[in-house]
């Protein structure tokens, strides 16, 4: 059986100067976050300092990240009635820029399914 690797739920929205609260989602969405084992590991907010290296980035986005056990409990998450029915209490309050779910990477795995490729480490 392989292992379960965990996802990561990708979001910028859009938090301009004088942007209406949050509080409203933080609180509909904080159980159900703890209920598909999500956990907050960046928090988006205008005073949060961002390096921008590459890439083009839009004025007044900013950037969140979630770790969820597995690709499976964020959809779950995503996709529950739960969740779709409080959702709007962010959109309308800071337009979404882009949200995106992803598995992680799992170098071991890679490695063993890939032995011509991997190079042990120096």
């Amino acid at each position: 059986m392989a292992k379960q690797k965990p996802a990561y739920l990708v979001a910028s929205s859009f938090m301009e100067k004088g942007h209406g609260s949050l509080d409203a989602y933080a609180k509909a969405t904080h159980p159900l976050m703890e209920k598909y084992g999500g956990e907050l590991l960046v928090a988006g907010s205008p005073e949060q300092f961002m390096d921008h290296y590459e890439g083009e980035w839009k004025e007044g986005a900013r950037f969140t990240l979630f770790r969820f056990p597995s690709m499976e409990a964020l959809q779950s998450f995503w996709n529950s009635k739960e969740y779709q029915a409080v959702k709007h209490l962010r959109t309308d309050v800071t337009p979404p820029n882009f949200t995106f779910g992803v598995e992680s990477f799992d170098m071991e795995d890679w490695m063993s399914e890939h032995p011509t490729q991997a190079t042990p480490a120096k």
